[in-house]
């Protein structure tokens, strides 16, 4: 067997993996035999066989038809009518999932050094399972023709020895233009922030190119053709990252160097307002659902939304919030990160003796709850940079955005801006938390949306950039 297969390393995505889905507990009830489809980070169709023998025992083999033509055996399958888990020993992954009625689906996390988002939905055939999803913005991209140029570029982070791989797309004509930097959101993303079965950059990036407006966007160091250590890498690091990308634009001939601005999304809109206010080269910053309260705590808030949306009972939504409101004040204490460790053993511990952790998941969370971009972030507080932010600023969050609702960031981010000369603050409605046009925002649904960014709200960020950047 290839166990090289099915490895997401440095080529991983991850977008906002609920943490939640590592608890107990689910919505409805499904028999889990038969065959199964998802779509592991955006990228690779994953399908799942599995069966039932006389004795109600279940076994499970997997494919992933994008990697090649092997097959992998399931160990430790388990499931009831709302819960299915397996293990991949060969290639140290575990998946644990909840049945959503309404989507029809397993929604849950595969696992595999850390946790990525994979909802498993029922299929007929082989051949539907591995149907591409339509996405009618992208394929338009694709087919052309395009009234810019795009070149594959390199350049290096301030932090010693990483080079960055990305891509320059610039008008066509001679310039200079104004231009904007692509910031990411949370986990491994590439240059295209590939999430959900789309390409919300690559669409993003081509409508601001139609404008007038050169865009550069590019892998996480550690991610697709940049070099680095992902694992390892802090909000600081991608600041800094952020930051020579800018510098970078700054050398180029045709770009403007005094009209160049950044665009930050979900975790990026935390990151663009910390390089605007310290380096006077970023002249403006859009902020696509930026957080407006400590990362901990927006954690626990979306997660709350998500499994509410998805038809999760309220008690189970109580004991889960009570369980990682705890979790992350006890982590939070440990100030020097030394008895991080331990702590998130104690006290998961405590919550697979709750019923609200499945003992299966408690080594995985740990890990995931202490890893170096998990004890800077969960504490990091975007507000104080938020007030020292004075240059330009267009704030934008979703209606349907369960990841950072409105409700509880937008209010905070208007007080924070209100100083600012020039900060415009708008909450799109029907938007969910990748921009699409949504009617709940769960993670599943944005799969099934064929559209990869509303119109509307790239008429709204495009329009802003072009009045801000002459």
């Amino acid at each position: 067997m290839n166990t090289h297969r099915i490895k997401l390393g440095t080529k991983r995505l991850l977008v906002a993996a609920s943490l939640w889905a590592l608890a107990a507990g689910a919505a409805s009830a499904e028999d889990a035999a038969g065959d199964w489809s998802g779509f592991l980070a955006g990228q690779y169709h994953i399908m799942v066989h599995v069966v039932k023998d006389t004795g109600g025992h279940y076994q499970a083999t997997l494919e992933s038809p994008d990697q090649g033509s092997f097959v992998l055996t399931a160990d430790a399958v388990e499931s009831d009518p709302s819960h299915l888990s397996f293990a991949v020993p060969k290639i140290g992954a575990h998946y644990t999932g909840l049945w959503d009625a309404e989507k029809k689906s397993w929604v849950g996390t595969w696992t595999q050094n850390m946790s990525i988002p994979l909802v498993l939905s029922r299929v007929t055939s082989h051949a539907s399972a591995l149907a591409p999803a339509k996405r009618p913005q992208e394929e338009a991209i694709a087919m052309g023709p395009r009234p810019y140029r795009v070149e594959e570029v390199t350049f290096p982070s301030a932090s010693g020895g990483i080079k960055l791989a990305g891509t320059l797309s610039v008008p066509n004509g001679q310039g200079p233009f104004p231009a904007v930097v692509l910031i990411g959101g949370t986990g491994p993303g590439t240059r295209d922030e590939n999430g959900f079965g789309h390409k919300l950059f690559l669409v993003l990036a081509d409508a601001l190119n139609r404008r007038g407006i050169a865009v550069l966007r590019y892998d996480k160091r550690g991610v697709g053709a940049s070099s680095g250590n992902f694992e390892t890498a802090t909000i600081p690091d991608f600041a800094s990252d952020a930051e020579a990308a800018v510098a970078f634009l700054k050398s180029r001939p045709g770009i403007a160097p005094d009209h160049i601005g950044l665009i930050g999304h979900s975790e990026g809109g935390a990151i663009a307002p910390m390089i605007a206010v310290r380096n006077a080269s970023a002249r403006f910053t859009v902020l696509m659902a930026g957080p407006g309260m400590r990362i901990g705590r927006l954690l626990n808030v979306q997660n709350a939304k998500i499994a509410e949306a998805s038809g999760m009972p309220e008690d189970q939504i109580a004991k889960k919030t009570a369980f990682f409101n705890k979790l992350y004040t006890d982590l939070a204490a440990d100030e020097s990160g030394t008895r991080a460790l331990p702590i998130a053993q104690a006290d998961i511990a405590q919550g697979v003796q709750d019923h609200v952790i499945r003992a299966e998941n408690a080594d995985a969370l740990a890990r995931q709850l202490t890893s170096p971009w998990a004890r800077q972030a969960f504490n990091y507080d975007p507000i104080p940079t938020l007030r020292a932010l004075r240059t330009p600023v267009l704030v934008l969050d979703g209606s349907r955005d369960l990841f950072v609702p409105p409700e509880e960031n937008l209010s905070a981010i208007r007080e924070a801006l209100r100083r600012n000369p020039d900060a415009t603050i708008i909450e799109l409605p029907n938007i969910n938390h990748m921009f699409q046009t949504a009617k709940i925002g769960t993670p599943a649904e944005s799969i099934d949306i064929e559209e990869t960014v509303a119109p509307a709200a790239l008429k709204v960020i495009t329009d802003w950039v072009v009045a801000h950047s002459s």
